[in-house]
């Protein structure tokens, strides 16, 4: 038998139990239906951690800080040049960005902010992703002479600026941010008030003592005795970045040999017990950069083994991401159930579909058919059963996806998921995935009544 012919008795036979065969196409729409409707619960949930964890920061980013060994009291690693190099020598390693850290205040007339200065190597700003909402980003001219030092601010540096000492309710707010922001119910920012100072405009300065008064003064050490302010420079700011929502956000970034005089000067003026060991370790932290995120677990961990700390946000969400396969897993086989019992309805159809034409089969086999053709005939059968459940179940699927959204989107479900973020979420390839997985177990389930139709004995079918 041509397969053109095979195909044909195939449908013919469909459409002549109707009944029947809806009956199996509804149990195959079901199950489908149950099973992607469920993995797409666990799909979105994926996709939310994905979203919450890329708002902490770049995936591809290792934050390595010098290691510390709790048994032996001994510090790990420095943190230098030689260091810079290990890291960079390490595979699928994209770049190595070295920091110094500052801790000082930020002030503009009666203005107070404690931001951390980074200083930076200034062409890796756009290496890092920077890209500045107002102004611009470091360039070739800009050259920090005398008191002056050019820098960039994160979006969230001018609403830091706050009085020192501010009556508020008939006491004394200390510090505090810019009010005026309001937010939705979601957590997504409505409007808010500008910043107390425009750093673009208005004469910034900073000052890097460790004396965490309120106003300027420096009364003095731990001792009791009097010293002299620190010194104060001035902050020219070429540009504010974009928003981020990382610690990009509450940062300034200066050249990094500025940065380096005057984390010298600061450990000198401050008596700082650590300006020893700055001798040792040039860096506050080094940020490594991987190709791909799929890499940058794997370098974290070649990281730790040489003895420095590191943190990725990648960790995180790779572990995230097996919690949520584990969901999917289970929420997959609780759908699996329904379409098992439609596996059995198909067997059952097919089944009581031989008994009925017995006698069709016997002439078949008479008038000189080939066995693989009965065969076929009967797994194309069960194959359509598939098909056009497949087909029909993610059709429905795509329905209730689109209710949860619309009906429940603001609810939280399962870990990671918060409001506003979309509860159902079904992918080109999950639709595709689960109409061949249909077709596949009507194949299974008509299997064995296909081969019983090809045993059976031509004469006994003929005397039926």
């Amino acid at each position: 038998m041509k397969k053109i012919d095979i195909v044909g008795l195939a449908f013919g036979n469909f459409k002549r139990r109707k009944t029947r065969s809806i009956l199996s196409v509804l149990g195959v729409v079901i199950g489908t239906a149950s099973i992607v409707t469920m993995m797409s619960l666990g799909i979105a949930m994926d996709q939310s951690f994905s979203e919450s964890m890329a708002g902490m920061g770049d995936l591809t980013t290792i934050e390595v800080n010098q290691g510390y060994n709790w048994e032996t009291g001994q510090q790990g690693e420095a943190l230098d040049d030689k260091a810079v190099e290990a890291l960079s020598a390490l595979e699928n390693v994209k770049l190595v960005v070295p920091q110094v850290r500052l801790d000082g205040k930020v002030f503009s007339g009666k203005y107070l902010a404690y931001p951390t200065v980074y200083g930076i190597n200034k062409e890796y700003l756009d290496a890092l992703g920077m890209t500045a909402e107002q102004g611009r980003l470091f360039s070739e001219q800009d050259y920090d002479t005398g008191k002056n030092i050019f820098c960039v601010m994160g979006a969230e540096v001018p609403y830091q600026f706050s009085k020192p000492r501010r009556v508020s309710g008939g006491g004394i707010m200390i510090g505090g941010w810019s009010g005026g922001t309001v937010y939705d119910e979601n957590g997504n920012l409505i409007s808010r008030d500008p910043p107390e100072i425009d750093p673009m405009d208005e004469s910034v300065r900073v000052r890097y003592s460790y004396d965490w008064s309120y106003g300027e003064s420096n009364p003095g050490d731990f001792s009791g005795e009097p010293r002299k302010k620190a010194n104060a420079y001035n902050l020219k700011t070429l540009g504010i970045l974009k928003q981020t929502q990382s610690q990009q956000d509450y940062s300034i970034y200066i050249d990094m040999d500025t940065a380096l005089k005057l984390k010298k000067e600061a450990d000198k003026f401050n008596n700082s017990s650590s300006s020893s060991s700055r001798k040792k370790q040039s860096y506050d932290t080094i940020l490594v950069l991987s190709d791909s995120m799929d890499h940058t677990v794997a370098i974290n961990e070649q990281i730790k083994e040489m003895g420095y700390q590191s943190y990725t946000s990648a960790e995180w969400i790779t572990q995230m991401q097996e919690q949520s396969q584990m969901i999917q897993m289970v929420l997959a086989g609780i759908g699996g159930v329904s379409l098992l019992v439609a596996a059995i309805g198909i067997t059952n159809t097919m089944v009581m579909s031989i008994y009925e034409r017995t006698r069709e089969i016997g002439i078949m086999k008479v008038i000189g058919c080939y066995l693989k053709d009965i065969r076929t005939m009967f797994l194309t059968e069960a194959g359509l059963i598939g098909f056009f459940g497949g087909i029909c179940g993610v059709g429905l699927s795509y329905g209730i996806s689109f209710l949860l959204n619309k009906f429940a989107g603001g609810a939280s479900i399962g870990m990671g998921m918060g409001g506003g973020t979309s509860i159902s979420s079904i992918p080109l390839w999950l639709s595709v995935l689960a109409i061949g997985f249909a077709i596949l177990v009507a194949l299974i389930a008509g299997f064995f009544p296909a081969r019983r139709a090809m045993r059976l004995s031509a004469l006994e079918a003929m005397r039926n």
